[in-house]
């Protein structure tokens, strides 16, 4: 260009529009301040709320004064108050947040939030099976669960999986376990399970022996076999419904001839030998009226050769079209209640040549329409169609995101999102001729919606500010859609607000409707993106080449090969030479070698050895990891539990940041799934007192029960590694609630609990005589002295007073607002006078605590007695565990850095991040290992640089969680002094390839960029000293180049260096969460010298 420029933009705070500010100045009366019964009247004439009361109105403005002046107590409203109430979804959203539809009418008068397939994590063909798609369905809300159900490889147990795919299964039993814990945490009404039974009777009966064992009273069994009614959602409250039709497979195996209804019999083992869905998966172009036609016959053989036991749980009997469609559909014939399942093509044949019968149908019994067979990436349909027909339960893919997904969770914000809607009267009444609702007859206009888009605001806030255009503000525009009757649809669009985080349209739409009991108002917002010209144009077209081995690679095979092959003795000497394995033998060369001849396929191979080809793709297959695979846990796993750095998460039941997110047992989870040994729970009392929640306290977090936590540990704990889980309870109890706690602790874990009793120990156990156990860490709590007025001189002076990080909490929030230095404010001295008297605290609290919970406590926590260098006292005695802060260890480090050393040799030392990080960012875990500090915990939802080091550092030892500490940080020198991590070190190895460690380990450097190749080819040298090796991590990131902005991330690793292996090796890299990529790696070579 022949110029440049620079563009400067502010963001403007948002300001009433001018109707907003019409309505306060009339409702006002003119006045500066709404009073409360102007806002009442406001509320019940303008925005029509009829119902609203005075003391609504009170809590209204309690709560907008609070969060806006921080006091309950002011004499009205300001506009700008006004304004702010406008903008809050609890007080002022679109739609009731409460349960307002008649929930006594029987089930099929209601829409059912409905999942398909509910145990997958992604596609119909190859992903994942797992409960955690299932607690996440019905943590929002979702009422009706698919499960299919199949015999295990051994025949002797029950899997859950999509049959004939390469979907992995996943067990029964925890499905089942998973819905009884999480059924009711989002909705009171019915869970139905709707199951695709592919099982034989044996194993029908141990189904039902699970069934009831799991659920026991909750299981709905209604007392005849088929029920002429169905019961009303309010009658089923906590109840699970069991839903199926009798399957067939076993029918095959008891070689029983059903004939079809041609008098033919059916020879085709896919057709007897199926589900609906999975004949859907063969038949993309439905075949649904003659699909099932066999059913009668099946039932009746079905009911001599089914488990009975198995049979009296089903409480919805499923069927299909067992003679015709139509026939399906007349009800009249047979009078009991049943549901049918149609694929989403078998519900378009029906309703465009079946529509009143299908609608007549649904007045009775339940209609079920599933995805077609085709739709493998888990993509989703319309459901209106099967909505204006009266579908009661329109089964969707909840892992398919789209528009369609969209509109099934705007139908279940309605009615408190509860997961039952009460369907129209119109699609459940007869006229007096017997004639029902015709979704395709002409119908006069009801009612007419007008919308009127005022302004937005909040990306700021959820958006960086270059997510949407890296050089300016974002152009804004609003769309408006209709969703219901063909009629009735339509779409509206905003104008254009360009360079505006707070974008003001002021536009008003109108939308006639005919049926607005069927109607949905989508709204998108998406950004204008304008299209540029300039003179001179060209396109550019690029080739995807092959990979090519690299000159290196091709030098060292014809080093170690003969005549462009390399044999089983060659690709030993390689092995031992070139990639340091000492003890490669040629039996394994030759194992590999007779591997990659297994590959015909391929077209790469030789008879007599490996081609270069070959060669090039061993050396990037996962068999050439730079970490060693085999090896697995190789470290010394009998020492003390202090002589190992161990994988600790920090408030690991958040899901998102410290202040507002929810709290779940899914992290802990995920975490326990990654490999984590650490797990932290915040116990507080539950709103009644009477049972324990945890919570990030005194913040806006939502609380789940301990129990469930507590027994998703047990089930998760030992997935990744068998070595202990110690669970860091931070504990806001009185006695009674601890009590409680211990009950639930010990009747959760039962011997795997870790308990010492009464017996102070001296040396912690090792990790290998823990092997699956849980210990339990805390420290005595102080709030409940308050209760029992044990006068304490803390208490006196910070009445209230909780755990050492909720001080930290407190005062670094009051630093912030003072703008204080934070390692100023953060003063040793402070620190220690809230811990003068701790010993005289803990006498008297274990006078009082209730002795379950006290013997329980196997790895006890504390500061003890003194200031900060008191704290670091060893006593030869006892062992125990300090938490620190970041902060609070930083000047640790500065003032006391080989007292912490000499500390860690005998006790456990836990950093935890500072209370400023209510982002779930983390800080450099690297200066905690360096002084020995076993659990150095990070906040596994916060992913970022200093969460890639943890991962690198637990990538070691087999990824088991523990990492032994290298001796030197173990010993004492003659003159019992530890180490000091400040001290100049000679230089130990060089490793030739950042590098992250102690600090004179520290280094970057970085590649020359390759433009325009997908498979670029660098082949740079880098060296780098290392003075402590044992503590140095190897950080890998790949960026696309950018000029003008920092490039996105291609992929990272982080690896421990004291692990890698020598030679040519594929470093696997992974996403910024920590992903695994499938086909990404790296090619690069390791040398020690």
């Amino acid at each position: 260009m022949f110029g440049c420029f620079n563009r400067k933009f502010k963001i403007n705070e948002p300001e009433p529009p001018p109707d907003v500010r019409a309505a306060f100045i009339r409702y006002a009366e003119g006045a500066a301040n709404m009073t409360a019964d102007q806002l009442l009247k406001f509320l019940v004439e303008y925005q029509r709320e009829e119902g609203c009361t005075p003391a609504d109105v009170a809590a209204i403005m309690q709560q907008v004064c609070k969060n806006r002046h921080h006091s309950s107590t002011r004499r009205g409203l300001t506009l700008e108050d006004f304004f702010y109430f406008l903008f809050q979804e609890d007080f002022n959203g679109p739609i009731n947040l409460q349960v307002h539809h008649d929930m006594s009418a029987p089930l099929q008068h209601y829409y059912i939030y409905t999942g398909h397939n509910s145990y997958l994590t992604g596609n119909q063909l190859n992903s994942a099976c797992s409960e955690l798609p299932i607690i996440k369905s019905l943590e929002n809300g979702v009422r009706g669960i698919e499960l299919d159900l199949w015999p295990n490889s051994a025949k002797d147990n029950v899997n859950v999986l999509h049959g004939r795919t390469l979907t992995t299964p996943v067990p029964l039993m925890k499905c089942l376990n998973s819905i009884k814990q999480h059924a009711f945490v989002k909705s009171p009404y019915p869970v139905i399970i709707t199951l695709e039974d592919h099982l034989t009777p044996d194993l029908q009966a141990k189904v039902a022996e699970m069934v009831t064992q799991i659920f026991g009273e909750m299981l709905y069994c209604p007392e005849s076999e088929y029920l002429e009614e169905f019961p009303s959602p309010e009658a089923l409250k906590h109840k699970i419904i069991l839903s199926t039709k009798p399957p067939k497979e076993y029918l095959i195996g008891s070689n029983i001839n059903i004939n079809n209804k041609d008098g033919e019999t059916s020879t085709s083992p896919m057709e007897k030998d199926s589900s609906d869905e999975e004949q859907s998966l063969r038949e993309p172009f439905d075949k649904s009226d003659s699909d099932e036609d066999n059913s009668d016959k099946i039932k009746q053989k079905s009911g001599n050769l089914g488990a009975p036991e198995y049979k009296r749980l089903i409480a919805i009997h499923a069927g299909n079209a067992k003679k015709g469609l139509r026939h399906a559909l007349r009800t009249n014939i047979d009078h009991k209640a049943n549901r049918l399942s149609l694929s989403e093509q078998g519900l378009e044949k029906a309703a465009s040549l079946y529509t009143a019968d299908v609608v007549k149908f649904t007045q009775k019994n339940i209609l079920r329409i599933f995805p077609k067979g085709t739709r493998v990436t888990s993509s989703n349909y319309n459901p209106q169609t099967g909505w204006m027909h009266g579908a009661q339960m329109v089964a969707f893919n909840m892992q398919g995101y789209g528009k369609c997904l969209w509109m099934m969770q705007g139908m279940y914000r309605s009615n408190g999102g509860c997961g039952y809607v009460k369907k129209p009267d119109l699609l459940m009444t007869r006229s007096p001729n017997n004639e029902v609702f015709d979704p395709k007859s002409p119908k006069p206009i009801k009612k007419t919606l007008k919308v009127t888009v005022y302004m937005g605001d909040g990306w700021r806030l959820d958006f960086s500010h270059t997510h949407f255009d890296a050089y300016s503000p974002p152009d804004f525009y609003t769309k408006v859609y209709i969703i219901g009757m063909p009629e009735d649809e339509a779409k509206k669009r905003t104008r254009i607000i360009e360079d505006d985080w707070v974008p003001y349209w002021d536009e008003e739409f109108t939308f006639p409707l005919r049926v607005p009991e069927l109607a949905l108002l989508r709204i998108e917002n998406s950004m204008w993106k304008q299209s540029y010209r300039v003179c001179f144009c060209f396109r550019r077209r690029f080739r995807l080449t092959a990979a090519e081995a690299p000159a290196d690679v091709k030098s060292i095979f014809e080093k170690y090969s003969q005549n462009g092959v390399m044999n089983a003795d060659h690709l030993r000497r390689f092995l031992v030479e070139v990639q340091g394995e000492e003890n490669a033998s040629v039996e394994e060369a030759q194992g590999l070698v007779d591997g990659f001849h297994e590959l015909k396929h391929l077209h790469l191979f030789y008879r007599r050895g490996i081609s270069l080809e070959t060669f090039f793709k061993y050396l990037l297959g996962d068999v050439n990891a730079p970490l060693d695979p085999k090896i697995g846990i190789h470290h010394d796993m009998t020492d003390p539990l202090s002589h190992y750095f161990i994988y600790t998460s920090h408030n690991t039941y958040l899901t998102g940041n410290q202040l507002s997110s929810d709290s779940s047992d899914i992290p802990i989870i995920r975490a326990l799934q990654g490999g984590v040994r650490v797990i932290e729970l915040d116990l507080w009392p539950n709103s009644a007192k009477n049972n324990v929640d945890v919570l990030h306290g005194r913040t806006f977090t939502t609380p789940v029960e301990l129990i469930k936590c507590l027994k998703s540990i047990k089930e998760y704990a030992f997935t990744a590694s068998e070595y202990p889980v110690v669970i860091t309870l931070e504990d806001h109890l009185p006695a009674n609630l601890q009590a409680l706690v211990a009950k639930m602790i010990t009747q959760t874990f039962g011997d795997m609990l870790f308990s010492p009793g009464s017996e102070v120990l001296t040396e912690f156990p090792s990790p290998e005589s823990l092997k699956r156990r849980i210990i339990i860490s805390t420290k005595p709590p102080k709030e409940y002295l308050e209760a029992n007025k044990v006068k304490v001189k803390e208490v006196k002076s910070e009445k209230g007073q909780s755990s050492s990080e909720d001080e930290a909490w407190k005062k670094e929030i009051r630093d912030f607002k003072q703008n204080n230095d934070y390692d100023k404010a953060d003063d040793v001295d402070g620190e220690s006078a809230e811990n003068d008297e701790e010993d005289e605290d803990d006498l008297k609290i274990q006078q009082q605590t209730t002795p379950e919970y006290k013997n329980l406590i196997a790895i006890p926590a504390g500061k003890g007695k003194g200031r900060l260098q008191d704290w670091l006292r060893v006593d030869p005695s006892s062992v125990r565990r300090l938490s620190l802060s970041e902060l609070v260890l930083e000047k640790a480090i500065a003032q006391y850095g080989t007292d912490i050393v000499s500390f860690t040799q005998q006790n456990l030392l836990r950093v935890y991040p500072k209370a400023m990080r209510v982002a779930s960012s983390n800080y450099n875990p690297l200066s905690a290992w360096m002084h020995g500090a076993q659990m150095v915990a990070l906040n596994m939802q916060g992913y970022d640089k200093s969460l890639w080091f943890m991962h690198g550092m637990f990538r070691a030892n087999g990824g088991c969680g523990y990492v032994k500490k290298p001796d030197f940080l173990l010993n004492s020198g003659s003159n019992r002094e530890a180490f000091n991590p400040k001290a100049i070190l000679p230089v130990k190895t060089t490793l030739k390839v950042g590098i992250a460690g102690v600090p004179a380990d520290t280094m970057k450097k970085k590649t020359k960029q390759i433009e325009d190749n997908w498979i670029p080819t660098w082949d740079e040298l880098f060296e780098f000293p290392l003075t402590v090796p044992e503590l140095a991590l190897l950080r890998i990131e790949v960026r696309e180049y950018d000029a003008s902005v920092k490039g996105k991330l291609a992929g990272q690793t982080c690896l421990p260096v004291w692990e890698l292996r020598k030679g040519i090796r594929a470093v696997p890299l992974y996403s910024r969460k920590g992903e695994k990529y499938k086909c990404v790696k790296l090619l690069m070579r390791f040398e020690f010298v």
